[in-house]
């Protein structure tokens, strides 16, 4: 065997010749295919979202249920069984079911429902490490709630994690690994919620379910049915309070008095991603319902995303707007009613679908292997080419086909290891 390296900087490399025993000579032949690839897995292994999303999910369970750490199994529960998830390996993947039921085959044991009012909200997994491996955001439109994904390589063991939206969050048991894939792990969601979902009695599924849900929190986490309505005495309402402007038949809600006031003085909702649960401060609704309290534009944002907003079509036959926005700390704010011009109105009906759903878009959007790529790229243009930007379209040379410069090597061969 002979090994080459080529470096983007200095060129091409030959290693010594390494003769190979009949001892160590496999029975399979060459596997036409690169092993690796780059892309999502140079990405860290500890990913921003599930690590900040992690401790959003400890911080409901605080909040919610008063208690700091997940239920464990309990065979004598019912409420347990329901809500424990069961990991199921198959060759190198995994599927996360939750309810005893899921993985029994029995009929008489439970299996978690999935309504407007009651459903997993997030399913993960750690390893060993305890380090979040796969993560997958649900609502009341997934049924039945599960996560599937690949073992990654140096996985021994796992253990998966589902949280209710009524009932908290729940660990199952440690399951051993015997077979994990090649793959690293992937810092991307393996299910966010979905960007087009069923209408029913002309209203908006998933948008019907963002509002329900937000106000179940509201009653578990707060203590009360309603959303905090505007007080301009409160730094806390200011700071919460969803602001709707209206430019064109455009509208757009941001969060915070400061962001439409035009006052730095004033406060804005900040976004802050953390490992602390107590730390953990961000936007996860934002939703605008029409005169007749449809819910006619949401989106779903996460502890990453920078400024939380919204922005739509006003749906015609619309004259009025008022908007919510759900924070994970302080909960469910509504803003003032807004009247719609007629001038303002769309042509268009609701769009049924969130506008953001998380996942790869929440990854910092400086990617480290699209950078270093990209400045490879331009090394390769200015040492190849000799020049130092990327051609711009020419129709005028070779019929519409580009001419680039060729600059021939004088080096013929690789460059040989020596032992300087």
């Amino acid at each position: 065997l002979t090994a080459y390296s080529y470096c983007m900087q200095h060129g091409l490399f030959e290693g010594s010749v390494v003769t190979v025993a009949a001892g160590n000579v496999g029975s399979g032949s060459v596997v036409c295919g690169v092993t690796h690839c780059g892309g999502k897995r140079t990405l860290p292994v500890t990913c921003p979202y599930f690590v900040s999303r992690r401790a959003d999910v400890l911080l409901v369970q605080e909040s919610q249920q008063l208690v700091t750490s997940p239920f464990t199994p309990d065979t004598t529960s019912e409420l347990s069984m329901k809500h424990t998830p069961y990991i199921t390996v198959t060759g190198t993947s995994a599927t996360v079911t939750v309810g005893l039921g899921t993985v029994s085959g029995n009929a008489n044991d439970p299996i978690h429902p999935t309504a407007n009012d009651h459903f997993i909200e997030n399913i993960f997994v750690v390893d060993q490490n305890d380090a979040v491996i796969a993560m997958s955001e649900l609502s009341a439109t997934t049924s039945p709630p599960s996560l599937t994904f690949d073992i990654p390589i140096g996985t021994n063991s796992m253990r998966a994690y589902s949280l209710c939206n009524r009932h908290g969050l729940f660990a199952g048991e440690t399951v051993d690994v015997m077979n994990a894939s090649y793959t690293r792990p992937e810092c991307e969601l393996a299910r966010c919620l979905p960007d087009d979902t069923g209408v029913v009695g002309g209203r908006c599924v998933l948008f019907d379910v963002i509002d329900t849900d937000s106000l179940v929190q509201q009653l578990l986490m707060h203590g009360t049915s309603s959303p905090f309505t505007p007080d301009a005495t409160s730094e806390l309402s200011m700071k919460h309070t969803p602001y709707i402007t209206v430019t064109g038949t455009i509208a757009r809600v941001t969060v915070g008095l400061g962001t439409v006031s035009g006052n730095p003085a004033d406060p804005i909702h900040p976004t802050t991603a953390s490992t602390d649960p107590t730390l953990v401060h961000y936007i996860r609704f934002i939703y605008v319902k029409d005169q007749d309290g449809v819910v006619v534009a949401a989106v779903s944002l996460t502890p990453l995303s920078a400024l939380p907003y919204l922005e739509f079509e006003i749906p015609a036959g619309t004259t009025t707007l008022t908007a919510y926005s759900y924070c994970m700390q302080h909960g469910l704010f509504e803003g003032s009613v807004v009247t719609v011009a007629s001038k303002n109105v769309g042509s268009g009906s609701v769009v049924c679908g969130v506008t953001h759903c998380g996942g790869k878009r929440t990854l910092p959007v400086t990617c480290p292997y699209f950078v270093s790529r990209r400045a490879d790229v331009l090394l390769v243009q200015e040492s190849q080419q000799l020049v130092t930007s990327p051609f711009t379209p020419d129709t005028t040379k070779g019929g519409g086909r580009f001419l680039f410069p060729v600059r021939c090597s004088t080096q013929l061969g690789p460059m040989r290891s020596t032992n300087t």
